[in-house]
């Protein structure tokens, strides 16, 4: 399947997604959906906004890709090219460019969309149908799951004790631009910021014997999480059991995501092994992760989440407990887990459970 094969079966899936409600087009413009619907394009300029500078208009005759004329020339030749959309610009002045667009091509006015542009409904269940993966997203998944990882084992691998946290943070950013992955979430954390917050954005504390670094890395669209634990003295009993005890609890998240199973079912036999390894209450500390895919979460689960695990979708759990973490992103197989963030270069302890085996990363000891 090509590109423009890509591009074709999503458009399909989104006319069918149609068929079913009252509207007669759907405008996709938010950054991710822009991303899944052009199979990897971007239309971004300011990553903090969750609308694009371009969108795509979807109906059941035609598909158009939409900009300003400031970034009409870049989205055709880089974002779209060779794709089946028609273009559609107009004078980056003119602020009703989208709905006199959008008015013009789909004259009955009903309209949705994904980020709610011009007043447009709210495309509701649009962001379902990119869950299941298709076979060229899951070659782009694995590529992304492997430089993310990459970037983060290497900053753990180059960080020394007296480093800042923001040093630690600077040297993942730019290693991650370096393979082209956006590092959306950049957190570090140094000995006891890791027990004392859950979101530890880096700050000037210096490294000492511990340290936590947690990334999030977007490419063409897709979400790829990790995270890494580096211990620069020996680490006490305690810290020990709990990493152990965390892997163990990440093992049968990742174990029990199998195709057919629920998302709530599988945070529940989390919730189940944070109990079994004595740490029955620090999932309420956190939330626990859940599917990931066009966003860092697609879904968060919680207890009772209905949505069912399809193979070719992915997950990204990430349990903690108190002073450790434990976090991958993973394909859902009907063979089993496929650790998309794992490398050659991190240690790893083999987990064994009733429900199977998996690895999961060890704590890097750098002491020696």
């Amino acid at each position: 399947m090509n590109r423009s094969e890509e591009v074709e079966a999503k458009l399909h899936r989104v006319r069918a997604w149609l068929d079913g409600r009252p509207v007669d087009g759907v405008l996709v413009g938010s950054q991710t959906g822009f991303a899944w619907i052009t199979a990897g394009g971007h239309n971004h300029v300011a990553l903090g906004d969750a609308a694009g500078v371009a969108s795509v208009l979807v109906t059941a005759g035609g598909a158009w890709v939409l900009s300003d004329n400031i970034e009409h020339p870049r989205i055709l030749a880089e974002e779209v090219a060779g794709l089946p959309f028609e273009p559609v610009e107009w004078p980056w002045p003119d602020n009703a460019g989208t709905a006199e667009v959008v008015s013009r091509l789909c004259p009955g006015g009903r309209v949705a969309s994904d980020t709610g542009v011009a007043g447009l409904h709210p495309a509701e269940g649009l962001a379902e149908l990119r869950r299941t993966l298709l076979p060229p997203e899951v070659d782009r998944f694995r590529v992304l799951g492997r430089d993310t990882a990459t970037a983060l084992e290497d900053t753990c691998h180059q960080a020394r004790p007296g480093d800042t946290e923001q040093e630690v943070a600077a040297v993942l950013a730019l290693t991650c631009r370096r393979a082209g992955v956006l590092d959306l979430v950049n957190l570090v954390a140094a000995d006891a910021r890791i027990a004392a917050y859950r979101h530890p954005l880096p700050t000037r504390k210096r490294v000492a014997g511990t340290l936590l670094v947690v990334v999030l890395g977007r490419r063409h669209g897709l979400h790829a999480s990790a995270s890494r634990m580096v211990a620069f003295a020996p680490p006490d009993d305690d810290l020990r059991s709990r990493h152990l005890a965390v892997s163990r609890v990440d093992a049968r998240l990742i174990l029990e995501s199998r195709p057919g199973r629920a998302l709530g079912q599988v945070l529940v036999a989390g919730i189940d092994q944070y109990r079994e390894e004595g740490f029955a209450d620090e999932w309420r500390l956190h939330h626990q992760g859940g599917l990931a895919g066009y966003a860092g979460r697609e879904v968060v689960a919680v207890p009772g989440s209905p949505e069912v695990l399809e193979e070719d979708q992915v997950v990204a759990w990430n349990p903690s407990i108190t002073r450790v973490k434990s976090e991958d992103t993973v394909l859902v197989t009907g063979g089993g887990p496929d650790v998309l963030t794992r490398t050659a270069s991190w240690p790893e302890e083999e987990v064994t459970l009733a429900a199977g085996t998996v690895s999961r990363p060890a704590l890097l000891e750098r002491y020696r």
